[in-house]
């Protein structure tokens, strides 16, 4: 398993050859740039495709990593659907009025697709989120380091929206418990 990062002004003989990214800790200043077409992200998925392309992150991602931001993304849109789920009562269900019959149909439909569960869909963002450098695994893999860049903007990037599922407390706690 690799070990930390070298510190960054020791001289060494054998200098790394992959050099290390700094990112700026204000986050990309860029616009949102729009979801593929082809991903149909719903009021969770939105709003965390909108904040991962305001992380410091961002600032290294090609536009080839869309794809993979959007598959991110809809995963948000998953989590958030097995939660509304687990929420739903029989009465809401009976007297659903014709606005609210729709929303449930997308979410029954949705949930259909959703065979193999919450944990193999918390797999694959973790996984996703270290291809994506989100995570402190992802960063060190990736030889990226966030530096003080200057900017004022660095509130935005720290937590997920609301409704955005936020696994930080939950790797926390995991943590703590070992």
């Amino acid at each position: 398993m690799p070990g930390p990062l070298p510190a960054e002004n020791k001289r060494r003989r054998n200098a790394p050859v992959v050099p290390t990214t700094k990112l700026p800790v204000g986050g990309r200043t860029a616009p949102t740039p729009r979801p593929p077409t082809w991903a149909r992200l719903g009021k969770v998925g939105r709003a965390w495709w909108k904040w991962a392309w305001s992380t410091p992150q961002a600032c290294a991602w090609a536009p080839g990593h869309e794809a993979m931001i959007a598959r991110r993304a809809s995963l948000e849109d998953d989590l958030a659907a097995i939660g509304t789920v687990n929420s739903l009562e029989l009465s809401d269900l009976l007297d659903a009025d014709a606005a609210g019959a729709t929303e449930l149909k997308g979410l029954l439909q949705r949930l259909a697709s959703l065979a193999s569960g919450r944990l193999a869909i918390c797999r694959e963002m973790r996984e996703l989120d270290d291809r994506l450098g989100l995570t402190p695994k992802g960063m060190a893999a990736l030889r990226w380091t966030v530096v003080d860049d200057g900017s004022a903007q660095t509130d935005t990037a720290a937590a997920p929206p609301e409704g955005v599922a936020d696994l930080t407390s939950r790797r926390r706690r995991l943590t703590d418990a070992s």
